[in-house]
């Protein structure tokens, strides 16, 4: 559909008028939503999105309110009782063709909620976990609850059961008829796990297998995004930037050829890290070369889906390249924008180089001392964080 966008927004529009039922509705605005998220615009997509859950009786804001997704969330732990959450394994499938409905939108809406609004993304997947656990498992179940773990670690602070909803729906995808995202729960569950050391070296094959995957089922948002992902994970693994630089390459022209611009620019910001890191730009430190416009790039992207990818990476090039006032800079701008990856490597990222650029303008600083301490400590707490858990489940920190 990406080929031909106004003959495809015109038919979908045309299908929409004739749906029957909240079933056909319900698959047309999937595709809606899909269309426009790989046009760059997750705007449009909320708004089709939303109109169809209006429809069931969910009238959501596209930007809902804190307190909203706390009373989702009471509302989940008071459906699930006493029982532990590995329980919800054998819970019995999905029949309400309704329901059904609303969870294939539900999880459409997941990726332009990310680059909408938290407290929209966090809704949603809450909506997601909260229509399982009443209605029973279907094969979006697998991803709500994968999903539910991502929400209940960085917004809640609950990372123990972040990790045991992540874990379940790695179970209840490997089991008969729970294949069709399957691309998603790995990538999901990648942005809880991928941060330990022993993790991010099985990266590449991981990346790869949602790549997969994705195709398998024709997933093309996920089949994108795992490009992305694959280059995450091998700058983490710490792999030669020569090959590291290849996948990325590799990845943009896909992404570009798939006509998804928020991949493109993920990908985009990453390999001009690579290449800076490599000697490849004329400046250390700075994006600009023959093929990139620093300011121009910045500009386009500015407050846009992946523009905190961008500043985390540019964070990490000043603080390598020894620009002390350019990476706090770069740093203020990622921490704007740090709900929109619910990936905890990238964040750990941004509260690692963000406490190193802080130190180094403790060495030239007599009147901000006492506040850039305070800082400091509160990113090493962060940190100590995501460590003791990850030790707990994979032995190291």
């Amino acid at each position: 559909m990406t080929g031909a966008p106004a003959e495809a927004q015109a038919r979908l529009a045309e299908l929409a008028s004739r749906a029957t039922s909240l079933a056909d509705l319900a698959r047309v605005t999937r595709l809606r939503v899909d269309l426009f998220m790989s046009l760059g615009r997750s705007d449009q997509a909320i708004i089709f999105g939303l109109d169809y859950l209006h429809r069931v009786g969910i009238s959501w804001s596209s930007h809902p309110t804190r307190s909203q997704v706390r009373q989702e969330y009471a509302r989940l732990w008071r459906q699930l009782g006493g029982r532990p959450i590995e329980a919800l394994l054998n819970s019995p499938p999905m029949a309400d063709p309704v329901a059904f409905a609303t969870m294939d939108v539900l999880t459409s809406l997941v990726t332009p909620a990310l680059f909408t609004n938290e407290n929209l993304r966090c809704l949603v997947i809450g909506r997601m976990g909260n229509i399982s656990l009443k209605h029973g498992n279907s094969d979006t179940s697998p991803y709500a609850f994968t999903a539910v773990g991502t929400v209940l670690g960085p917004y809640f602070g609950n990372y123990e059961a972040g990790f045991r909803f992540g874990l379940l729906g790695l179970d209840l995808t490997e089991q008969p008829g729970m294949e069709r995202l399957r691309a998603r729960v790995y990538l999901a569950f990648g942005n809880l796990a991928k941060s330990s050391p022993r993790h991010v070296r099985t990266g590449r094959a991981l990346a790869q297998r949602v790549f997969e995957t994705a195709q398998q089922v024709g997933d093309l948002t996920y089949a994108v995004l795992s490009r992305n992902n694959l280059v995450t994970y091998l700058l983490a693994a710490g792999e030669p930037l020569s090959q590291v630089q290849r996948d990325a390459e590799a990845g943009l022209y896909f992404a570009r050829q798939a006509g998804f611009g928020v991949a493109v620019g993920f990908i985009s910001g990453q390999l001009q890290l690579i290449r800076t890191l490599r000697g490849l730009t004329p400046i250390f430190g700075c994006f600009n070369d023959e093929g990139f416009d620093e300011q121009q790039f910045e500009f386009k992207t500015d407050g846009k889906p992946g523009s905190c990818l961008y500043w985390i990476r540019k964070l990490q090039a000043c603080v390598f390249a020894g620009n002390t006032l350019a990476a706090l800079s770069a740093a203020a701008k990622a921490e704007s924008l740090l709900w929109m990856t619910p990936a905890i490597f990238e964040r750990a990222e941004y509260h690692f180089y963000t406490g190193l650029s802080l130190a180094s303008a403790l060495q030239g600083s007599t009147t901000e001392g006492a506040l850039y301490r305070k800082a400091i400590r509160a990113h090493r707490r962060q940190l100590d964080t995501w460590a003791a858990h990850w030790r707990k489940h994979w032995g190291h920190g």
